[in-house]
């Protein structure tokens, strides 16, 4: 089965905006992907946790993790009306928590609702809710380093599920810098203050680093990403947790080569998909 990292963008808007419909079909493409897979794993940079965490219920809601205080005012009304009936998988959830606890890890198996990291892309990719998804934390760190280490050990753990046909999906950004692309959604008119050749420097990287066939070379690639070009403009330090959906999700590609499926932009900000 597949292993994709989707950059999700920003917040609830790319589900309602009609400037980002060309995005949403993008999305739309890469279903056929999916056609036989069992059931989708997904890691969300919207929930950060020491030990991995995972979404149990087989029913689960979502929620609009998004509805902060300073933020509820700004958003439209159709942020607060999104709708996602999709289904879990409980006996998955139980699995994967298993092969954790082999893997070193102590996970937790819970019922959190389902964030805007899982519900924008999947809901629009698969409307109908008709694959299940298990949905589950990204690991915090005490470093670049040490985060980057233990989101490689995470993804490397979830890699035997896709031999056995589940999809492990990571959703966050390829760039991801919310002070600056946040005001860039509330402000129509707002630039982004960066030259888009310096920020694609960064979105090439990742290309590079997902067309690495060999595991060695790809998880050497993916330990240096904090020294790589433009990092410092798509992943603030200190508010790295948008790639480590990539990292894992690169980490569970064992020898499998991959390759961007396609980049969409926003105001100079560049959200790409990769596969392996």
């Amino acid at each position: 089965a597949p292993a994709l990292f989707i950059s999700h963008g920003g917040g609830p808007f790319p589900v309602f905006l009609e400037d980002h419909e060309s995005y949403r079909q993008m999305l739309r493409d890469q279903t056929h992907y999916f056609d036989n897979v069992r059931a989708i794993i997904v890691l969300t940079a919207h929930w950060e946790t020491d030990q991995p965490h995972i979404t149990g219920s087989d029913n689960p809601e979502i929620f609009y993790d998004y509805d902060l205080e300073g933020m509820r005012s700004k958003l439209p009304k159709e942020a607060f009306q999104i709708e996602y009936k999709g289904k879990g998988n409980s006996e998955l959830a139980s699995s994967i928590a298993e092969r954790l606890r082999t893997a070193g890890f102590t996970p937790v198996v819970e019922n959190r609702a389902w964030d805007h990291g899982v519900y924008v892309p999947l809901g629009t990719m698969f409307p109908d809710g008709n694959i299940p998804i298990v949905q589950m934390s990204i690991l915090r760190g005490d470093s670049e380093q040490d985060v980057t280490e233990k989101n490689i050990r995470l993804g490397e753990a979830l890699e035997e599920f896709r031999d056995q046909g589940f999809a492990v999906v990571g959703s966050g950004g390829s760039c991801h810098d919310f002070s600056v692309v946040g005001a860039a959604y509330f402000d129509p008119e707002d630039k982004l203050p960066w030259p888009p050749r310096e920020i694609q420097l960064f979105e090439d990287f990742l290309r590079n680093g997902a067309q690495t066939k060999d595991k060695g070379q790809r998880l050497k690639f993916l330990r240096g990403w904090p020294e790589a070009p433009g990092r410092h403009l798509a992943h603030v330090p200190g508010s790295v947790e948008h790639l480590m959906p990539y990292i894992a999700v690169a980490a569970s590609a064992g020898n499998d080569s991959g390759r961007r499926l396609g980049q969409w932009d926003f105001k100079g900000t560049p959200y790409g998909v990769y596969m392996w």
